[in-house]
């Protein structure tokens, strides 16, 4: 039975040049973030209703550190509604000082044009939440957060969302103190299918859900409410609703959403 609700993933991995239809055939509104700044012209000129487009930086990625311009970055910030993926990694190969170049200067663009930004964090927590709490940047959404009870409290004193996916659902260490009100769900597609076989598309959100009913003691229509809610709290702290597509409206209303 389909639920009156689609899943939201929050960060997923998606081609720029994929056909609608497929998008559409996902039955899932998905955050399709990118990681280089080539791909940035692609995702900004597409036009799906339940796909959501992101300009990123990966910190693992050279060629991304490499072509990554400020002022350009800033100029996309006028067409994009949400940024990522973007970050830092200590188990990269890349040049450390170049991803923190990269990533200040993400974050201080944000504190001037508030985004959602999904950020990568690997084996880099403290660095990741030194860089937050050095400037006041709006909600942001820490994706696959592998940090320690101490550091996870740090984050939600600043303000930060969790988009939790299939393997993170089984650490406690996150969902044990991230409050409901602050969590979104994910697949991080292709990148989380050795943990989650059922995970074979972006949207593809059933195992992480199916924890959340036991946890939040609700039904999964009850969990997609609760994620819708928290999306649109998102969507306002960052001030991006006015730029949602017709669908979101709509699905953050049957949420009963009323931000």
């Amino acid at each position: 039975m389909r639920l009156a609700l689609p899943p939201l993933d929050a960060h997923a991995h998606v081609d720029t040049s994929i056909a609608p239809n497929m998008l559409r055939e996902l039955r899932a509104v998905v955050v399709a973030v990118t990681r280089e700044p080539c791909e940035w012209d692609a995702a900004l000129a597409r036009r799906d209703p339940s796909t959501l487009w992101a300009i990123g930086a990966h910190p693992g990625v050279a060629g991304a550190l490499d072509d990554f311009d400020v002022d350009r970055f800033r100029k996309a910030l006028d067409t994009a509604a949400f940024v990522g993926e973007v970050g830092l990694d200590a188990r990269a190969t890349t040049n450390r000082e170049r991803q923190r170049q990269v990533f200040d200067a993400v974050l201080d663009s944000l504190v001037d044009e508030p985004r959602p930004v999904t950020i990568h964090s690997t084996a880099a927590t403290g660095d990741v939440l030194a860089a937050l709490s050095a400037r006041t940047v709006t909600a942001p959404v820490l994706h696959w957060w592998r940090g320690e009870r101490a550091q996870t409290t740090t984050a939600l004193g600043i303000g930060c969302f969790f988009s939790i996916n299939a393997h993170e659902v089984t650490r406690p260490r996150v969902l044990d103190l991230v409050p409901r009100e602050r969590v979104l769900t994910e697949t991080d597609f292709p990148h989380t299918r050795r943990y989650d076989r059922a995970s074979t598309r972006p949207g593809s959100l059933d195992a992480v859900e199916a924890h959340l009913e036991l946890r939040w003691n609700t039904d999964r229509l009850g969990v997609r409410r609760q994620v819708w809610r928290n999306f649109g709290s998102l969507l306002v702290e960052t001030r991006v609703i006015d730029r949602m597509p017709r669908a979101i409206l709509a699905a953050l209303a049957s949420a009963g959403f009323e931000g």
